[in-house]
């Protein structure tokens, strides 16, 4: 179990976390000069990607954290 989680790996994973964050943070900014944002459900979503963007990214923070020890 010690060989899974290699400094490599973990620097790995936290850039594929840092990326899709970047997707979920850039959905945010982008939608709403595309679209109408109307409903309610429509800025509960934008706001589900917002935060879930911010979780991945301190994923991604804690990951490269491990990854340099």
């Amino acid at each position: 179990m010690k060989d899974l989680f290699t400094p490599t790996r973990l620097a790995i994973l936290s850039q594929l976390f840092t990326n899709l964050a970047a997707g979920w943070l850039g959905v945010v900014l982008i939608i709403p000069g595309v679209t109408k944002l109307e409903t309610f459900g429509d800025f509960l979503w934008l706001t589900k990607n917002l935060l879930l963007g911010i979780l991945s990214l301190l994923v991604a923070m804690i990951l490269s954290g491990k990854g340099e020890k």
